[in-house]
């Protein structure tokens, strides 16, 4: 078993395992609830990789489905690998639990796909154009903006080393709405086309004029890992209390259709460079080259 990267995609990949081997023993989330003395909800958790388990309670699981012994060791190792702090859990202050989980995931893909319909995603944002947005959607007082504002930058730094892939389609309205005032938003449309010429990045912007579309029902993401198969996407829907991931094959299937929709539907690289050139030329009043 080649083991993934990181903690929290150990723990979902262990999560993975532990249910198909209950799910070929016939057993049930009751089942070994009892074994391990806890609740179902931890198990359906920790099958969803959520939460993490000791080592000790997969060796009990796995005595309980009488797994065979080379099978074991390759969990047991990811068990105690799962239960190191991912990458962003120590900013628990300025981000939920499960964007927190996101973000680890983030940490360990290998490619991004992403639509957003009203902002320009973390990933491609400026310090000027992520301080509004934060000021904008976070306004409690409990909240440090510009501390979260850090961390979605320092979360850029993968994009711009090249080694994370980043396809993004990002509807018209993003483009257009002026955020954080004129010269912020001319700054962060100059950011996209600079981006834009990296190898590692594609976008593509979707037209008022393509009318309707596949994704009316909200943005999304699918994160995308260096081994598919033993680590399937992850779709994730942030809102304004979480997150929500969707990780079913059914799931999957339906925004991965509708992200190739979306490339074919907004314009391509060249022409949707060519509008954000002319959404800059709007707000400045003069010719910029781009």
């Amino acid at each position: 078993m080649t083991a993934p990267r990181g903690s929290t995609l150990r723990r979902r990949r262990l999560g993975h395992e532990l249910r198909r081997l209950r799910e070929e023993a016939n057993r049930t989330h009751t089942d070994i609830s009892k074994v391990l003395d806890c609740t179902q909800g931890r198990i359906s958790k920790i099958e969803a990789g959520f939460l993490a388990i000791r080592p000790m309670e997969v060796k009990v699981v796995l005595d309980y489905l009488d797994v065979p012994q080379y099978e074991r060791e390759p969990l047991i190792m990811l068990a105690k690998e799962a239960r190191e702090q991912g990458l962003w859990t120590k900013h628990s202050n300025v981000m939920t639990s499960r964007f927190i989980t996101y973000a680890n995931l983030e940490a360990e893909a290998t490619r991004i796909c992403t639509y957003e319909a009203e902002v320009v995603p973390g990933l491609m944002q400026t310090e000027a154009y992520a301080n509004a947005v934060n000021l904008a959607t976070r306004p409690r007082d409990d909240i440090d903006a510009e501390r979260y504002t850090e961390v979605r930058l320092a979360r850029q730094e993968r994009v711009l080393s090249g080694e994370l892939d980043l396809w993004v389609v990002l509807n018209e309205s993003a483009i257009r709405r002026v955020v954080g005032g004129e010269q912020v938003m001319r700054e962060q449309l100059q950011h996209l086309l600079e981006l834009a010429h990296q190898p590692s990045v594609t976008l593509q912007v979707l037209p008022f004029s393509a009318g309707q579309h596949p994704a009316m029902s909200g943005p999304f993401v699918i994160t995308r890992f260096a081994d598919r198969r033993r680590d399937p996407d992850v779709i994730y829907l942030e809102n304004q209390t979480g997150g929500l991931y969707m990780e079913e094959p059914a799931e999957i299937e339906r925004y991965n259709v509708t992200f190739d929709r979306l490339i074919a539907d907004a314009l391509d690289v060249g022409r949707s460079a060519k509008l954000i050139g002319r959404v800059i030329d709007e707000l400045s009043g003069e010719t910029i080259p781009y």
